[in-house]
C-alpha cells in the first residue's frame, strides 16, 4: 500500500511531539484531529490564538487541565435516554463543570491582553450550580450524602435509630443466655443481624436460622422477637436504595438537559489544551508563526524539521538549520551533493513546514513566509512492493504519474533522487523532462539528484536553481548547509577512499571516469571555494565595519561628553565675570547723588546687562550647535539631503528651515534685509540670510498671510504666539500649557528678556487652570523677576484665571 505524504513527511511525529505538551484527554484528541486545510481565514485565526497563548505563557501564566478526567465515556451514556449516571461519573461532570468555570475565570481580567482567548472563555456556560449539587449529594468517594435528600437523610437516620435498639435487643439476649467468651457477638447473615447459638442448643432460642458455621457446631439465630426490627431494617435499606437511584436520577437528568452546553464546555477546553499544547511546542523549539503570502512562494529562515532535531536533542547534539527562498520567476530548485548530505532531510523539513502551517502548528524556523498550497505531492524513499510486483524505478514512475495527474499552479512537489533506477543517461533524460512537465503547471518544486545533467539543465533553464548540500572537503563530511546558486558534488570517490577502499582501486576509478565529468566535478569544487572565501570576507568586513562603528560611537561620546563640561566651564567664567561688572557698576551708580540720574543709570545698565546677557547667550548657542553639527559631520554621523533653492517669498514666519551648520531644522522667528532668527527648541539665535539652505517643510502661500502660519505653530507646541502689528511682528504673549513649572519658568524668563529689549510695556501668559501648581509656580518666579511690576489675572471675558498678565518695568 502506498504511503500517504503525512507518512513520507514524518507528520505524525510532529503531531505526537505537540501531543507531548497537552495536559487533558480532550485536548490529547484535539491535536490527533490536527488536518491539512486550505482554509486561510480559519488558519490565521488559529495562529492569532495561538500567539495569544505564547505571550500568556511569556508573561509567567500557565494553563493545563491535568485534574479533569477524560469526559468523553460519561457524556456518550448520557445521550442515552433513561441511562443512570454513576455517582463517581457524576464526580467527573462536576470536575468537567468547575473546570469551565475556572477557565472562564482565568480570563475575566485578559481582555486587553489577550482578546481571542478571553472571548473564547467568556462564552463558557456557567453551570456552578449543577456542580455544587452534585458536589452535595456525592461525596469524593463516590458515596451519597447524608445532605443529598431530606428524605434520604431521614430514612438513614431511621436506619441507625432501628439498628440501634436491634442491636441492643440482640446483646440483651445474649446476655439473658449466659453464653460464654466467643459466642457473644452480634452479626450480619443474609441482611440480617442475628446470634451465634451452639447447635447442640438450636432449641433452646426459638427463631430462624441464617446459615451455620463451618464445623457445623455453631448455626446463626435470628430471634423471633426481633423479627420485626430486621424487618422493618431491610425495608428501610431497600427505601435508602431507590432513594439513591431517584437522586443519581434526577442529577444525570439535569446533566442530560445541559448535555449541548456540557459537550461546548468540552470543545472550548480540548481548544484551549491543543492551543497552550502548541504554544509550549513553538517555546520549546523556537517556532515562529507563519505568514501565508499570494501567489506561490516561500521563504524558510534557520528552518529545522521537529522530529530530527527532537532526535538530535536527546543525542545531545544540534540540528543544523535550514534557510531558502524559491518562487516567483524561479520556481524549481534542484537540490545537489554527497550521499548522507542531507538533501532528503531539506526536502522533507520544506514540506513539514507546509503541512504544519496548513494544520495550525507553528513552523520550526526564524521565519516562514509560506504560500497556501492544495497538494504537497511527495515522491521520496523507496515504494518498491513485490506484491505489487513493482520494482523501485517502476513504483517511483507510478508515483510521478499520478502527482502530475494531480499538480496545479497552487502545489508543492517534492522529488527525491530523480532518475535513479535505471541507466544513468536514460534517468537523467527522463528526469530533465519530468521536471519540465511539473514546471510547465506552475507549481513549487523541489527535486534531488546525483545527475551532471539535472545540474547542467539547473545552470542553464531560467526558472530553474541550483543548490547543493555543502561539504567539507577537508575533512571529507557533510556540513547538511544549503548553499543556493551552485551545484553540489557528490564526493563519491573521495568517501570510499577515506572508507579505506584499496588504493588500486580508487585509481582505477578516478581513471575511468569521463574526462569531461572529472572536469565538471573540479570546477564545482573550485565554485565551492570561491563561495567560501566570499563568505570568509564578508563575514570579516561585517566584523570589521561593527567594530568601526563601535569606535566612531566611543569618540563621538567622548567629544560629547569634553565639549559639555568645557561648555559648563566657559558659562561659570561669564556669569562671574558679567557679575563683578554689575557690581562695579552698581557701585558706581550708587556714588550717584542725583537720584533722577541715578535712577536714569540704573535702568540703563540693567537693560545694558540684560542685552548682553541674551547676545552671549545666543551666539554661544549658535557657535556650539555649528561647532557639533560640524564634528559629528567629521565623524560621519550626518547626512546631507537633497536641498531645493530658497526664494524670499518663502521666507514666512514660523516655516521650518535648513540652516548651514546646523543638523537639524529651524523655525524662522523674525527676518529684515541682512538676517534672520532663528528657533531651535529653547535655543534662539541670528545668522545670515545666505546662510539658509532650504525650506524643509510645507510652505504657506504668501496670500495666506502670517496669521495662518502662526496658528500653525502655536497648535502644535506649547510655545510664544505671535501677532501683526502695524506691519512688524513681536513677542506679546506665551503659551507654557502642558509644561512642567520649571521648562514654564525658564521660557518665561527668556520671553521676558526679549519683551523687555523689545520695550513691551505688558505681556500676557497663558497657563490654563489644571490644577493650578503651574499657575502659583509661575507667580512665585514672576514676583521676584526685576523686569516685573505687578502681575494680575486677565479680564474674565479674555480667559480670566487662566491667563496671567505681567506689566513690565519701564
Amino acid at each position: 500500500m502506498s504511503r500517504t505524504v503525512e507518512d513520507i513527511l514524518e507528520f505524525e511525529r510532529l503531531r505526537e511531539i505537540v501531543r507531548r505538551y497537552t495536559t487533558c484527554a480532550p485536548g490529547r484528541r484535539a491535536v490527533e484531529a490536527f488536518a491539512f486545510s486550505t482554509g486561510r481565514a480559519a488558519l490565521e485565526a488559529a495562529f492569532v490564538l495561538i500567539e495569544e497563548a505564547v505571550a500568556y505563557l511569556r508573561a509567567g501564566g500557565e494553563m493545563g487541565f491535568g485534574a479533569l478526567a477524560d469526559p468523553e465515556p460519561w457524556l456518550e451514556r448520557l445521550s442515552v435516554p433513561g441511562h443512570v449516571l454513576a455517582p463517581l461519573q457524576l464526580l467527573d461532570a462536576a470536575s468537567l463543570v468547575e473546570t469551565a468555570g475556572a477557565l472562564k475565570l482565568s480570563f475575566r481580567h485578559e481582555t486587553a491582553k489577550h482578546p481571542r482567548l478571553s472571548e473564547r472563555a467568556a462564552a463558557l456556560p456557567d453551570l456552578s450550580g449543577l456542580a455544587k449539587a452534585i458536589r452535595r449529594a456525592i461525596l469524593p468517594n463516590g458515596e451519597i450524602s447524608d445532605d443529598a435528600s431530606p428524605e434520604l437523610k431521614r430514612i438513614r437516620g431511621t436506619i441507625g435509630k432501628t439498628r440501634e435498639k436491634l442491636l441492643q435487643d440482640l446483646k440483651r439476649i445474649i446476655r439473658a443466655r449466659g453464653e460464654e467468651l466467643g459466642e457473644d457477638y452480634v452479626t450480619l447473615r443474609n441482611d440480617r443481624f442475628v446470634i451465634p447459638v451452639r447447635a447442640a442448643e438450636r432449641r433452646n432460642v426459638p427463631g430462624v436460622v441464617h446459615g451455620a458455621s463451618s464445623t457445623g457446631q455453631t448455626v446463626f439465630v435470628e430471634p423471633l422477637e426481633t423479627l420485626d426490627s430486621n424487618n422493618h431494617l431491610v425495608q428501610l435499606a431497600e427505601d435508602e436504595a431507590a432513594e439513591i437511584v431517584r437522586i443519581l436520577d434526577e442529577l444525570t437528568s439535569r446533566l442530560r438537559g445541559e448535555h449541548p452546553a456540557l459537550a461546548a464546555a468540552v470543545e472550548t477546553i480540548a481548544l484551549v489544551d491543543s492551543l497552550f499544547a502548541r504554544a509550549r511546542f513553538a517555546r520549546e523549539f523556537q517556532c515562529t508563526t507563519p505568514v501565508f503570502i499570494d501567489g506561490v512562494r516561500l521563504r524558510l529562515d534557520a528552518a529545522r524539521h521537529p522530529a530530527l532535531e527532537d532526535k538530535l536533542r536527546k543525542q545531545e547534539r544540534a540540528v543544523v538549520p535550514l534557510s531558502l527562498e524559491l518562487g516567483g520567476p524561479d520556481t524549481v530548485l534542484v537540490v545537489s551533493g554527497p550521499n548522507t548530505g542531507g538533501k532528503t532531510v531539506a526536502l522533507k523539513t520544506v514540506g513539514l513546514a507546509i503541512l504544519a502551517a496548513q494544520s495550525g502548528i507553528p513552523v520550526a524556523a526564524e521565519r516562514a513566509e509560506l504560500p497556501l498550497v492544495d497538494h504537497v505531492l511527495a515522491d521520496i524513499g523507496d515504494e518498491q512492493s513485490i506484491a505489487a510486483d513493482l520494482s523501485t524505478f517502476s513504483a517511483h514512475m507510478l508515483n510521478l504519474r499520478v502527482m502530475l495527474e494531480t499538480a496545479t499552479p497552487h502545489s508543492l512537489v517534492l522529488v527525491d533522487e530523480m532518475g535513479t533506477g535505471t541507466a544513468p543517461e536514460e534517468g537523467a533524460a527522463l528526469a530533465v523532462a519530468l521536471l519540465e512537465e511539473f514546471r510547465a503547471r506552475g507549481c513549487l518544486i523541489l527535486a534531488t539528484t546525483h545527475h551532471d545533467r539535472l545540474k547542467a539543465y539547473a545552470s542553464t533553464t531560467p526558472g530553474v536553481l541550483n543548490s547543493a548540500m555543502e561539504f567539507d572537503g577537508e575533512n571529507l563530511r557533510p556540513t547538511y548547509r544549503l548553499l543556493t546558486g551552485v551545484p553540489g558534488v557528490s564526493c563519491g570517490i573521495a568517501i570510499a577512499e577515506r572508507l579505506g577502499m584499496p588504493a588500486t582501486a580508487i585509481a582505477r576509478a578516478k581513471k575511468e571516469m569521463d574526462p569531461n565529468v572529472r572536469e565538471a566535478g573540479e570546477l564545482i569544487a573550485y565554485l565551492h571555494r570561491s563561495r567560501d572565501q566570499m563568505e570568509d570576507l564578508k563575514r570579516q568586513s561585517a566584523a570589521e565595519f561593527e567594530r568601526l562603528g563601535a569606535e566612531r560611537l566611543a569618540l563621538r561620546t567622548d567629544w560629547v561628553e569634553r565639549q559639555r563640561k568645557r561648555l559648563a566651564e566657559l558659562e561659570t567664567k561669564f556669569n562671574h565675570t558679567l557679575k563683578n561688572y554689575e557690581q562695579q557698576i552698581a557701585r558706581v551708580v550708587d556714588a550717584v547723588k542725583d537720584r533722577e540720574l541715578r535712577v536714569q543709570l540704573e535702568k540703563q545698565t540693567k537693560r545694558q546687562s540684560l542685552k548682553a546677557r541674551t547676545e552671549a547667550r545666543d551666539q554661544t548657542n549658535a557657535s556650539v550647535v555649528e561647532h557639533l553639527a560640524e564634528s559629528q559631520e567629521d565623524l560621519g554621523t550626518t547626512t546631507k539631503p537633497e536641498l531645493e533653492p530658497v526664494t524670499p517669498d518663502q521666507l514666512v514666519i514660523g516655516v521650518r528651515l535648513r540652516v548651514r551648520g546646523l543638523p537639524q531644522p529651524v523655525v524662522l522667528r523674525r527676518r529684515d534685509d541682512r538676517s534672520a532668527e532663528v528657533e531651535a527648541g529653547p535655543l534662539r539665535m541670528k545668522i545670515k540670510l545666505e546662510d539658509i539652505l532650504a525650506v524643509v517643510a510645507d510652505v504657506p502661500s504668501p496670500r495666506a498671510g502670517y496669521a495662518a502660519t502662526a496658528a500653525k505653530a502655536a497648535a502644535a507646541r506649547p510655545g510664544i504666539t505671535v501677532r501683526s502689528s502695524a506691519g512688524t511682528v513681536a513677542a506679546e504673549e506665551i503659551n507654557v500649557i502642558g509644561c512642567t513649572v520649571e521648562e514654564a519658568t525658564e521660557r518665561v524668563d527668556k520671553f521676558l528678556d526679549d519683551a523687555s529689549l523689545a520695550e513691551k510695556p505688558r505681556v500676557r501668559i497663558i497657563h490654563g487652570h489644571g490644577t493650578g501648581a503651574l499657575r502659583r509656580g509661575l507667580a512665585g518666579f514672576l514676583a521676584t523677576h526685576p523686569l516685573v511690576e505687578e502681575i494680575h489675572d486677565e479680564d474674565p471675558e479674555r480667559g480670566g484665571s487662566a491667563v496671567t498678565i505681567v506689566e513690565l518695568k519701564a
